[in-house]
């Protein structure tokens, strides 16, 4: 991800020229200028490019930047240019500098007016309420909140030598109903960004084609975490507009009855990983960080994490499967794959 971060930062300054000039639909684009770091803040050196201070950027001073396509928009923080083979743990790590884990981000962004926020997947702390958010601010945009979290062993982090560090993806949708627009569902993991990745379309019981099951999920794919001794959290803040949206998919899920699914296997309960976090649990919860349809108020919120320390490559899921199918633990190279490889290889 942070390659092609900061290859859009250094390398393509034409790039950067096109992208301040028009918002194209599927195009976002950071603004630094009104963005903060514990309420400072960041320092805008080009269209979509900030510092946390004057000077140059390094360990001390790290850059943010972002870039994508077809509507997957990657953002992240590095001390330097990664190579060709993408960031190292070094060049992520944001310990050095005024990015230490528990540093509040508020991070703005501008987007196409016909584009809506389908789901935000980032690398952060969500041990505590109100440390995570977004919320739309007008048609053009929109607002992410975020703590910075010391990333947990994993298998890009392995042996963990991550104090702090931060990194995210944003989906977006252009039809305000169709079945891919998740109303601004948002996943946080502690684990390191690049073992991350959106799920394949194929892996979503309401897009297979053809449908050889039923139900209505959404979710994160997530890489190996260490079987010698990582443990990972996965965060999902669901809307209620989402459920509202799957039951008119004729889907009987409610944020009460949501269950949670490692690769299509039910999680039942806290002793295999999966915990509800709405208190009362059978309620949704207005989040003052949360304003995904951007009418001003606080949306109504289900929270929910699934935990676990050893995985091959999985899908973590949240909604509704009518039955398990016999699936694999892997997915083979789908449209998510090479939109990935298309938008790392810029």
């Amino acid at each position: 991800m942070m390659r092609n971060a900061f290859h859009f930062t250094c390398v393509s300054l034409a790039f950067i020229l096109t992208a301040a000039h028009a918002q194209n639909p599927g195009s976002i684009t950071w603004d630094p200028k009104g963005s903060t770091h514990d309420g400072k803040p960041f320092v805008e050196v080009a269209a979509g490019v900030g510092l946390t201070k004057l000077g140059l950027p390094g360990s001390a001073n790290p850059a943010g930047a972002g870039g994508g396509s077809g509507g997957v928009y990657l953002f992240g923080f590095a001390s330097a240019v990664p190579g060709a083979n993408g960031p190292t743990i070094e060049q992520m790590e944001l310990g050095g500098s005024d990015l230490k884990a528990g540093t509040r981000l508020v991070l703005e962004f501008t987007k196409a007016e016909q584009d809506r926020i389908s789901f935000v997947a980032m690398m952060a702390d969500a041990s505590a309420p109100g440390n995570i958010g977004v919320r739309v601010l007008s048609p053009t945009r929109f607002q992410i909140t975020a703590t910075i979290v010391d990333p947990v062993l994993s298998e890009s982090n392995n042996p963990d030598n991550l104090t702090a560090a931060f990194g995210l993806i944003v989906q977006a949708s252009q039809g305000a109903t169709e079945l891919f627009n998740f109303r601004g569902t948002t996943f946080v993991t502690d684990m390191v960004w690049t073992d991350l990745e959106p799920l394949a379309l194929s892996e979503l019981p309401q897009l297979r084609d053809p449908a050889d099951f039923g139900g209505f999920t959404t979710g994160l794919a997530a890489k190996g975490v260490s079987a010698s001794g990582g443990t990972a959290s996965f965060s999902a803040f669901i809307p209620e507009a989402l459920f509202v949206a799957a039951r008119e998919y004729g889907v009987d899920v409610t944020g009460e009855n949501c269950l949670g699914y490692r690769s299509y296997v039910q999680l039942t309960g806290s002793e295999d990983g999966f915990h509800k976090l709405n208190v009362p649990a059978d309620q949704p919860q207005p989040a003052a960080t949360f304003d995904v349809d951007g009418n001003g108020a606080a949306d109504p919120m289900w929270s929910y994490r699934i935990t676990n320390s050893e995985w091959s490559r999985q899908a973590l899921m949240f909604g509704k499967i009518d039955s398990d199918p016999n699936s694999p633990t892997a997915v083979g190279h789908d449209t998510w794959g090479r939109l990935k490889e298309s938008v790392s290889g810029n």
